[in-house]
């Protein structure tokens, strides 16, 4: 964690080389690069290698509010909560009062626990000019965390953005399975599926979904989908070969989780 962590930081000296290799053309489209090559690895799910190239792409302009943004959310992601929520006040001082940035502070805070904050954050997101999908996603975290019944108004919201696509769908999901809502999960990952059926990794995380709610031979048809579209998915090989493995008790949590759901 603390290598990881070092390996984010920026020195003084390469913070005016940044800015200085950002006035270049070909420094702006090396950073773009990178920034593209970050969001591929993000929408993957490959956290560790989207985490390095949102850096990379920082270190060629520091400008790339969006690869600030991609660093809170794959920290997050890594269950690195602290260094998110450090790296997101970072941010925020070299972008006061982002929108972006906000929500993905927010997300660390409530990650964390710290309710109060994470509202503060949210509340600012959502009064900064501009809206996105992910901003109403962290809000809908946020309520839900805290109990408001409101939230999946929230979700509902995000995806009537004009940017929202599949992969917010998959966000939203990954967000109640996170607070142990698979059946509420499903319905977003279907959608996801639906509107882009040649993204493996959307089959990926609904085939986990099933199997986390003891759907055994749906996740098993689901997840061998997945491979068929990317033989080198290794979660899906992983989830195929823990439910060869499943245990009777571990299917009666999931039929549970499904009762509890109705």
């Amino acid at each position: 964690m603390t290598g990881r962590f070092a390996n984010l930081e920026f020195d003084d000296e390469r913070h005016e080389s940044a800015e200085t290799q950002a006035e270049a053309p070909s420094s702006e489209r090396d950073g773009w690069s990178l920034l593209e090559q970050a969001r591929s690895a993000h929408i993957e799910a490959q956290h560790e290698a989207a985490l390095r190239l949102y850096t990379r792409a920082l270190q060629e302009d520091r400008r790339l509010i969006r690869a600030w943004v991609g660093q809170v959310q794959m920290l997050v992601n890594l269950g690195e909560l602290h260094e998110a929520r450090v790296w997101g006040d970072k941010a925020l001082e070299l972008f006061k009062n982002n929108g972006e940035l906000l929500a993905a502070k927010a997300q660390a805070c409530i990650r964390l626990n710290d309710r109060k904050t994470a509202l503060a954050s949210s509340d600012g997101a959502m009064q900064a000019p501009g809206s996105s999908p992910w901003r109403w996603e962290v809000r809908g975290e946020v309520l839900l965390a805290r109990g408001d019944r409101q939230f999946d108004v929230c979700f509902q919201k995000a995806l009537e953005e004009p940017d929202a696509d599949w992969f917010d769908r998959v966000v939203v999901a990954r967000i109640y399975r996170f607070y142990k809502r698979a059946p509420a999960a499903m319905r977003y990952l279907r959608a996801a599926v639906e509107m882009a059926p040649e993204q493996a990794y959307a089959w990926y995380e609904l085939g986990a979904c099933q199997r986390e709610l003891g759907l055994v031979g749906a996740a098993t048809t689901t997840l061998e989908h997945c491979l068929d579209l990317n033989s080198n998915c290794r979660e899906a090989a992983d989830a195929l070969a823990a439910l060869n493995r499943m245990s009777f008790m571990d299917w009666l949590r999931g039929v549970l989780r499904r009762w509890r759901s109705r």
